[in-house]
């Protein structure tokens, strides 16, 4: 039978026999194969090798042992080592066929079990099949801690977020949720192209749709919206997940950030506009007066006629300039005179002002004795008032006392 013999020379095997190693002809054999060997002839020994070994560099790969041994029995070796590794590859080699012994083992997770006479191809056939799936689980370790790793590096800069073959969103990373500005109860379960911003044109996601639809990855610019009417931009990269059968189950969409770049190019593209629109405005002008000049140009006959008419243009302009000083002078003369005015009038109006000031400092002065006095004679009224009507009343009781004493006199009569 064929061995990876390769494989072998990368292990190293913990054998466990209770008979002398130099007379063990199967040792010699594992002692040409394998990296190392690690021999016992006691189960007692045996953990306190793999214990040790364990803690060093040149770690057991596989676990070799006769079930009867002294101190600690192969069930009880199987029992220890699993307590410190679970994983390690190890084989019964036993004269005995009970089935509680079988029953016992496989419950403690013993990767296979030889009934003596061995046979020595098939032993190392297992340990090969048994190490070779170790070391495929090993790798399977490795690959999926250095997946976590890097995803949890994706997560801290890049916006993740996973969609099904529905469209729905069914996972969105915290930070896109800090992004998007959406609680993740209300993101997830939405359309995934429900985030994008609304500008984003239609045939873009259509052939995007398409793409992952037929099972291929897509990549390009996308614009989010978020729920308080921001945005975002980001280069995405959107891949398909495929079941066992080949059907697509799900789609992982990878986001890294540009708003600061695609801001930086608006700016960049406002800056051309305003130049190109200023070189625009410039020639503009420029091209007015070339016309003007050219209409000029059309309008004299030759060059003599324009430089008489600029002759005459300027001794207009120095007549003009003349005429100019002397209106100034007599501006200033009569600038002068209305100054002089000016200051005797403001003069008067400052007199005049102080007069006004002081009568309505009388004015005052009178409107509150007016007040004053007016406030007594209306106290002097109530009190006038109240007077005649003590008197009003006085009379009536004269009255009163009046016509009671005629009522008397009237009645003593008669007596």
């Amino acid at each position: 039978m064929l061995i990876n013999k390769e494989l072998f020379k990368t292990l190293n095997i913990l054998y466990i026999e209770n008979e002398n190693e130099l007379k063990n002809p199967f040792s010699q054999i594992l002692h040409k194969l394998f990296k190392k060997v690690f021999f016992s002839i006691d189960g007692l020994d045996a953990i306190n090798q793999f214990t040790q070994q364990q803690k060093s560099d040149e770690k057991i790969d596989v676990i070799l042992s006769e079930y009867n041994l002294p101190s600690l029995n192969g069930l009880e070796l199987l029992l220890q080592v699993r307590k410190i590794n679970q994983t390690v590859p190890f084989i019964f080699i036993t004269k005995e066929t009970s089935m509680d012994l079988l029953l016992n083992s496989l419950r403690y997770d013993v990767t296979d079990y030889f009934v003596k006479p061995i046979d020595e191809n098939e032993i190392l056939r297992k340990i090969e099949e048994a190490c070779f799936a170790r070391q495929q689980e090993d790798e399977i370790i490795r690959c999926q801690n250095e997946i976590e790793e890097y995803l949890e590096l994706i997560n801290k800069v890049a916006i993740v977020y996973i969609f099904n073959s529905d469209m729905k969103i069914i996972y969105a990373n915290n930070f896109f949720i800090e992004l998007i500005k959406y609680d993740e109860i209300d993101l997830i379960g939405q359309d995934y192209r429900n985030v994008f911003h609304y500008e984003m044109p239609r045939v873009i996601i259509e052939e995007q749709t398409l793409t992952l639809q037929n099972g291929n990855k897509w990549q390009g610019k996308m614009k989010y919206l978020t729920s308080i009417d921001s945005l975002f931009y980001a280069n995405c990269t959107i891949i398909p997940v495929f079941d066992k059968d080949k059907k697509i189950n799900k789609y992982i969409s990878v986001n890294f950030l540009t708003t600061r770049e695609e801001n930086e190019k608006r700016e960049f593209k406002k800056r051309v506009l305003f130049d190109l629109q200023e070189t625009k405005r410039i020639y503009s002008v420029a091209q007015r007066k070339i016309d003007e000049l050219d209409n000029i140009l059309a309008s004299c006959n030759d060059y003599d006629e324009i430089k008489e008419n600029l002759q005459k243009e300027q001794i207009s302009n120095q007549n003009s300039y003349r005429e100019l000083q002397e209106l100034e002078s007599k501006v200033k003369i009569v600038k002068d005179k209305y100054d002089l005015l000016t200051h005797g009038i403001n003069k008067k109006i400052s007199q005049i002002s102080v007069m006004i000031n002081e009568m309505r400092n009388i004015e005052e002065r009178a409107s509150k004795k007016v007040i004053k006095v007016s406030d007594e004679i209306k106290s002097k009224d109530l009190l006038i008032s109240k007077i005649k009507n003590e008197m009003t009343l006085k009379s009536l009781k004269i009255s009163d006392l009046e016509d009671v004493l005629n009522h008397r006199k009237e009645q003593s009569k008669n007596v």
